[in-house]
């Protein structure tokens, strides 16, 4: 069976939301629900700071509210926001898209569904953001506060990228009361995180509703800006 290419480009007005960029073009309406059961692949990118997405199918969201490298161009697998989801026959595609700034901005996406034969595996969970200031002489801001992944809704296992504006700051992981990565260093990068090349963390196991502290310090005289990518690998289907 012939994969389904979903690509746009979309202007989204200045302090707005369009709850499910798909729809607006009636070109791709016929493909709004899963024609079939798929791999589902996610790249998106902003024409400037300020965009921010999500992903649902059906009931179930598999990219939490991310921000997005700016660039014009989809770069694979660079902008690859997810590739690991899985929805039935039937579900609904929503990507919805956020513009906190003054000015419309571009958003440019492909969505790609390859059909899957037999039981469909567990999803993976993402969300992005950055680039966050973090103050200088800030100690222990937690990155994930009050966000959607703080806790895995489901047994999981976990990956951390990381990059940073300048070098100095350090980063902590905590699951629960468990210490799993000491303070050590992110690379001064200035970019969104790119997978794999920008790995810090990898191979932890996140029981479900536990909480998971992803906190930063910055011992240096000036702001310094951080930016972070979570996976979370379901080891069940949710």
């Amino acid at each position: 069976m012939q994969p389904i290419i979903i690509e746009d480009s979309i202007s989204i007005a200045a302090n707005s939301v369009n709850d499910n960029v798909i729809v607006s073009n009636a070109s791709l309406r016929r493909y709004l629900r899963a024609p079939f059961a798929a791999q589902g692949k996610l790249l998106a990118v902003g024409s400037a700071a300020g965009l921010r997405i999500s992903l649902d199918y059906g009931s179930k969201n598999v990219v939490g509210e991310s921000d997005l490298r700016v660039g014009t161009d989809l770069q694979e697998p660079l902008d690859v926001l997810s590739d690991a989801w899985y929805p039935n026959e039937g579900d609904q595609l929503v990507l919805r898209c956020a513009n906190s700034t003054g000015g419309a901005l571009d958003l440019r996406y492909r969505i790609m569904l390859t059909a899957w034969d037999g039981d469909l595996p567990p999803d993976c969970r993402v969300m992005q953001r950055g680039p966050i200031s973090v103050a200088a002489a800030a100690v222990d801001v937690q990155l994930l506060d009050g966000l959607r992944y703080e806790r895995a809704p489901v047994d999981s296992m976990m990956e951390i990228f990381m990059t940073a504006s300048a070098s100095g700051l350090k980063r902590q992981c905590f699951v629960d009361t468990e210490s799993i990565a000491p303070p050590s260093a992110i690379p001064p990068l200035n970019r969104i995180p790119q997978d794999p090349f920008d790995k810090n963390v990898e191979g932890i196991e996140v029981p479900a509703d536990k909480q998971i502290e992803l906190s930063v310090s910055n011992p240096t005289g000036g702001a310094v800006f951080v930016s972070w990518k979570q996976k979370l690998q379901e080891l069940v289907r949710a």
